[in-house]
């Protein structure tokens, strides 16, 4: 695989295939995201993988709580963002809203069910990590959950990191018994994308260089 390849091609998936994933490349998949590097090689990631009639009963649930509590979609975003960012949302917004709409489906339902739902990913990987941890320790997570995505799309299997369910980590918790010392940081949907939907027939842009890097000569 071309790594800088995998890393432009790759795009998060909002519909999938009715279609099972192999246990094997699951674990393939898994234990790419194990060779990410982290702070004195503490590897605090842990993954709860669920599926099957056990993931469906968690999908139930998570919809249960999302029609009786109004969540946000970005629940931990205290302020305001500076206009940069605030664009920068507008503009995906633009490129999404169409599509979905062709859905017959609100954009704002259309997201907060379909995480929710896991968009109907036929596995979905639940990241944790221990609470002795510090926040920086979040860091360490995030490298191993890019090797996954990549581990992933180097394998055909797409994915959708969904930060939103951490509005919803007690319900998760109860439902797949994660004990109380775990703090639940994201979910990934994984499985075959459904090329023809409307869900996947978009592609957000990037910034631009100049405006996230800074040089110093």
């Amino acid at each position: 695989m071309d790594v800088l390849l995998a890393m432009k091609e790759r795009r998060s998936a909002r519909a999938y295939l009715d279609k099972e994933v192999p246990r094997r490349d699951i674990e393939e998949i898994l234990a790419s995201a194990c060779q990410a590097p982290s702070a004195i090689n503490l590897q605090p990631w842990e993954f709860i993988i669920t599926h099957g009639e056990e993931k469906d009963r968690l999908v139930r649930r998570l919809l249960k709580a999302r029609s009786e509590r109004v969540v946000a979609c970005g629940p931990e975003t205290a302020q305001p963002l500076p206009r940069k960012f605030s664009r920068r949302s507008a503009e995906a917004l633009a490129v999404m809203e169409p599509p979905i709409a062709a859905l017959g489906l609100p954009f704002r339902q259309f997201i907060e069910e379909g995480s929710c739902a896991f968009y109907g990913a036929p596995v979905v990987i639940i990241v944790a990590i221990d609470k002795i941890f510090p926040v920086i320790r979040y860091l360490d997570i995030g490298l191993a959950v890019s090797y996954l995505l990549l581990g992933a799309h180097a394998k055909g299997i797409a994915t959708c990191p969904i930060g939103l369910i951490r509005a919803y980590s007690e319900d998760i918790a109860q439902s797949l018994n994660i004990p109380e010392t775990k703090e639940i940081l994201l979910a990934i949907a994984l499985g075959y994308a459904d090329t023809n939907s409307p869900a996947n027939a978009f592609r957000t842009t990037r910034a631009d260089l100049r405006d996230i890097a800074a040089w110093y000569e």
